[in-house]
């Protein structure tokens, strides 16, 4: 009697979310002759893969920190609310230590050099699909490095002392609300959240509300 073949997993399905369409072709060709992959859409502004990502629900996302639109890691947790079941690769690029720390805060567990060999994204792919985190050795060194600088800079926070009004004005900005909102919020007069904005901006010797909202993610104030 002849035995029945065993079921063939089903192939990862995979978005591509990166600003430069040559990049994105080319990840898409190479990841396409994988018989384990599929690719299923790919997209160059933030609105675009919120979308995709609610059609689709993909296995995987690879994701690139400067794409238009998203801002940063603020609006990643959201993000994967939307699509619960989808797992991250971030891309990473020079200079992304920052937001890679912030991501680590936020329980990603891979992370990839853009410019890395195709067989360690494939790597990372797997690895997440497979439950797992995947981490590029050259990265281990700039994240352990950025999140000690984000330990002192709690300390630092501290030492600074906003008050306990500025933390909740400070925590609204970085969760991306304008003054209006936040005076709406807090029942309080515009007025008065411009003033607590500029004096957090003074103490913490920031220059703007991105800066603000990676401040406090970074130390801890909020989480994406």
């Amino acid at each position: 009697m002849r035995k029945p073949s065993r079921t063939t997993r089903k192939a990862a399905r995979i978005v591509i979310a990166d600003p430069y369409p040559f990049f994105r072709r080319g990840l898409r060709a190479f990841l396409t002759e994988q018989p384990d992959l599929s690719v299923v859409a790919d997209c160059g502004q933030a609105e675009e893969l919120l979308q995709r990502c609610e059609e689709l629900h993909p296995d995987v996302l690879l994701l690139a920190l400067d794409l238009p639109g998203f801002d940063g890691v603020v609006p990643l947790g959201a993000l994967l609310d939307r699509s619960p079941r989808t797992k991250c690769v971030v891309l990473a690029t020079p200079g992304d230590e920052e937001a890679l720390a912030a991501c680590v805060d936020s329980g990603l567990s891979a992370y990839v050099m853009k410019d890395a060999d195709p067989p360690l994204i494939l790597n990372a792919i797997r690895a997440v699909r497979n439950g797992g985190p995947w981490l590029q050795r050259e990265l281990t060194a700039r994240l352990f490095q950025e999140l000690r600088e984000a330990r002192s800079s709690q300390r630092d926070r501290a030492r600074v002392g906003l008050t306990e009004r500025e933390n909740e004005v400070l925590s609204l900005v970085a969760e991306g609300l304008r003054n209006a909102q936040i005076a709406e919020r807090l029942f309080i007069s515009e007025r008065t959240v411009k003033v607590h904005v500029s004096s957090i901006f003074a103490k913490l010797r920031l220059k703007d509300r991105v800066q603000a909202a990676r401040y406090a993610i970074r130390t801890g104030l909020v989480r994406v």
